[in-house]
Order: structure tokens, then sequence, then C-alpha cells
């Protein structure tokens, strides 16, 4: 696996150094698990790296040089573990929530045939994880086995395949391996579904992708050649992403870098409750 070029030719890339030069209008986009915060096996403490949030909120709410956020978990949560920064949007649920920074808020409608077999799939993992470790969403189900031992991972990940799989077939659902677990989710719903969505609506806008999971992939892939993907993690993987930075130091870095060229734009509004 060849290195990726990291956080130095990251900063000297062309089309960066258009954005923080005022050349070009620049969208920051973030993962939250493992890209601004740690992971932890009590996901409801994945608090952001120290000095994220402080330079987030230095970031433009509009123009140049704001920030989206696209996770896994659902939108209102990482809202809540972002404040007092606030994303121009928050994509939720990989892509399948928008929250906006005005509180407005667009969610996914499933099908009935669909919505039975997110139940029934419940059902099945209650039956076969303990309660801590299964997490519903409103297009998917994670299975988390992060924090246990190597022995007990494997057990679980085995037991969850084998009632979930059979029902994933059946029912047009998909597979997703992620970071830590798990994910049995609807398809036509991915983080490269944000990533389309800026390239259609703000087509002379750049885009930078940070993440760090394999579900961060369709994200890199979605960019092309008209955004950045930047791999954040310490050990390297194959990956689309064009640069590779290690986190809390590099990002930060890179944050600074953007915050201290853009950050003089319009500042972001107090914090509103409607966001939460």
């Amino acid at each position: 696996m060849s290195a990726l070029p990291g956080l130095g030719p990251l900063l000297a890339d062309p089309l960066l150094a258009a954005v923080l030069t005022g050349g070009r209008d620049g969208l920051l986009l973030l993962d939250y698990d493992g890209t601004l915060a740690p992971f932890t096996a009590r996901r409801d403490q994945a608090r952001p790296y120290p000095g994220v949030v402080e330079t987030l909120v230095r970031l433009p709410s509009r123009g140049s040089g704001r920030f989206a956020v696209v996770s896994g978990r659902e939108a209102g949560e990482v809202a809540r573990l972002l404040a007092p920064a606030r994303p121009a949007d928050i994509w939720g649920c990989h892509g399948a929530q928008r929250l906006l920074a005005d509180g407005s808020r667009e969610d996914p409608v499933l099908s009935p045939p669909l919505a039975q077999a997110l139940d029934e799939a419940f059902v099945l993992a209650s039956r076969t994880a303990p309660p801590e470790a299964v997490e519903r969403k409103p297009v998917s189900l994670a299975v988390h086995w992060r924090g246990r031992e190597a022995a007990a991972a494997r057990d679980l990940a085995r037991r969850i395949g084998d009632v979930w799989r059979p029902l994933a077939e059946s029912a047009g659902l998909r597979l997703h391996a992620f970071d830590g677990g798990v994910e049995l989710r609807v398809p036509g719903w991915d983080k490269g579904r944000p990533v389309r969505a800026y390239l259609r609506d703000v087509p002379d806008t750049a885009l930078f992708y940070l993440g760090d999971d394999l579900t961060d992939e369709d994200a890199f892939r979605a960019l092309g050649p008209a955004g950045i993907g930047v791999l954040v993690r310490a050990e390297r993987r194959a990956t689309a992403a064009r640069y590779g930075i290690t986190p809390p130091e590099e990002l930060l870095a890179l944050l600074t870098a953007w915050a201290d060229a853009l950050g003089a734009g319009e500042p972001q509004p107090g914090r509103s409750h409607a966001f939460l």
C-alpha cells in the first residue's frame, strides 16, 4: 500500500491554496466519529478532540469557509455534541437526514415493507446482542462491538451476521461493516449522497471531505476530481482519499489553517434552540 501524501502536501495543494487565499469558494465536509471525535465504547461520551469545537465556532455560517457534517449518527445528536459550533448542514444517518442551521429538517420516509423489515431486524438483534450494543436509526440498525474483547467481538459479529444475512437478502437490505460494528441499511443512503447534492447545487464550490471510516469511502469516490478527500486516521489503509492526516494534531492544524484564512467572514449567529 503506497503512503498517502500528508498535511504538508495537502496545505500546498493548488485547490486548497485557492480557497484559503480567496480565489475559490470552499466547503468543508466533516465526518464525526473517528474524525472530529475519538472512538469510545460509550457512544454518548464521544466528545470532539480538544480545540475542535473552539476552532469550528470561528468558521462562517454562510459563504466560503462554512462547514457541514456528514455522519452515521442522527443529525440532532451531532448538533448536541458539537454545540455551540453550528454547521451549515448536518447530514445524519449516512445522508438520510438533513438538518439545517435554521432548524428545518428533511427526514426519510420508508415504504411499509422496508419499515417492517427493519422492525424484524431489530427484534432479531435484540435477541442476539446486548441492549447497549444495538442502535436503531431511521433507515438502518447498527450493532456495535467496540470496547469488547477480541474474541467476544468476533463472536458477536458472527452471530449477528447469521441472523441478519437471510433477512437482508429477502428484504433487499444491505450489510455494511464499519470500524467497530456492522450496520443493516436500506439501500440508496450513503455518505456520497450529500457530496453529490453539493456538486449539483453549488458546482463552483470546492469540496473538502474529511473522514476515517469505510463508510466515508462513498463520499471520497463521489468527490471525483472536483474535490479533495482526506483520510483522517493514524493507521493508513487502501482508500479513495487523496491525502492522509493524523488526528488530533494534524486535524487541528488543518482546521486552524482553514479558520485563520476564512474565519474573518460572517460569524456564526448565536446558538438557537431550534437547531437542536
